[in-house]
């Protein structure tokens, strides 16, 4: 996954971490959803340039990038990396020798909850656009009496309102896999034991 949030449009091209990867913009808003799948992993989801969520092959989360927040899956939990104290209590104060640690602390229930809404609100909106995708701007074939094969589709008549490209895949494999994937999980997924995959 990229480190950084602010470019996420170059993960069709460089995301090979997630060898079987898709793009889908809209291209009235210049919303873009960036989807791709791990090599005996899961999925990624990349919602504009702050909001990931990854899952791993059982489709539990496992890790979260919301709002600045970088949240991982521990025990069940979402955690976000923070700093603890010095663990020597006789150390005088401004002792510079003593070394904060970062440990991953259970995130408020309230706040976990704001997470998974989050969530379900990237995963509507995200099945609702590839649904208007596939009923508008994807070239469907029809057979008439003949038996020959037409292709429709509503950019001879008008600009389509989405663009869906992928890498590693078949464009259209991946839409299927991408569509089957989001209505089989649940707005309020698992949560993975641990962040890796």
């Amino acid at each position: 996954m990229a480190r950084e949030t602010h470019d996420r449009e170059d993960l069709l091209l460089e995301g090979v971490n997630l060898p079987e990867r898709a793009r889908l913009l809209h291209r009235a808003s210049g919303r873009v959803w960036v989807i791709g799948w791990r090599t005996g992993g899961g999925p990624a989801f990349y919602d504009g340039p702050d909001r990931v969520y990854q899952f791993n092959a059982d489709n539990q989360l496992r890790r979260v990038y919301l709002d600045g927040s970088k949240l991982a899956a521990e025990g069940g939990k979402l955690c976000e990396l923070g700093r603890s104290e010095p663990t020597n209590p006789n150390s005088p104060a401004g002792d510079r020798t003593q070394k904060v640690k970062l440990v991953w602390q259970p995130i408020d229930s309230a706040v976990q909850r704001n997470v998974l809404m989050q969530w379900a609100t990237t995963r509507q909106k995200l099945l609702a656009a590839l649904n208007h995708f596939r009923e508008r701007d994807l070239p469907n074939e029809t057979s008439d009496h003949m038996g020959s094969t037409h292709t429709n589709s509503t950019q001879n008549t008008q600009t389509p309102a989405f663009s869906w490209e992928s890498v590693g895949i078949d464009a259209l494999e991946m839409l299927e896999k991408t569509n089957g994937w989001l209505v089989s999980i649940t707005d309020n997924p698992e949560i993975a034991a641990q962040p890796n995959a």
